[in-house]
């Protein structure tokens, strides 16, 4: 398979700390992968009808679904894990922490393939025609959301929806 090759743009964005207007950059997607291209491309080579794998899959993403709903971390093979995690910030006294500033969410752990994919990326920067055509397309790739404690001014989380791995407490199995 081919390196994969990400086109980097780059967005004003200001530092959420002191206001100050600077940049950060943002990956240019190829697009979306619909769930119907999912399937069609999922059937290819088998003797599956493209109905059948389309029930398959969905019971699949079901049962990933309850799954979650019941706080289970749920384990997608080599596409990765996906688990309950929360996000709070750090305290100097164990006292000063609130239930309240406790922010649930989910937290995605790429398998090592897509990882290192990922990883391995030739980074690119985007030409102005690049730009433009994404964003009519109707763009819905996250603006980056830089983490609050961070003094760089950079977003240090590209496509990851600004989720914050679980810590080494909880009990959340991060393999």
């Amino acid at each position: 398979m081919a390196q994969l090759k990400l086109r980097i743009k780059k967005v004003s964005m200001k530092k959420p700390v002191t206001k100050e207007l600077g940049f950060a950059t943002r990956v240019l997607t190829n697009g979306t992968a619909e769930f119907d291209d999912i399937v069609k491309e999922a059937g290819h080579n088998t003797t599956m009808h493209k109905a059948e794998l389309r029930m398959a899959f969905e019971l699949c993403m079901d049962s990933v679904t309850d799954m979650l709903k019941q706080g289970y971390i749920v384990d997608l093979g080599p596409l990765g894990k996906i688990y309950p995690s929360c996000s709070a910030g750090w305290y100097e006294k164990e006292e000063d922490m609130k239930l309240s500033d406790v922010k649930p969410q989910l937290y995605y752990r790429a398998g090592d393939e897509v990882e290192a994919a990922i990883k391995s990326a030739k980074l690119v920067w985007a030409k102005a025609g690049e730009e433009e055509e994404e964003e009519e397309e109707g763009d819905d790739t996250p603006t980056p959301t830089p983490d609050p404690g961070d003094q760089g001014g950079g977003s240090g989380d590209q496509g990851g929806g600004g989720t914050t791995p679980p810590s080494g407490g909880g009990g959340v199995d991060q393999n």
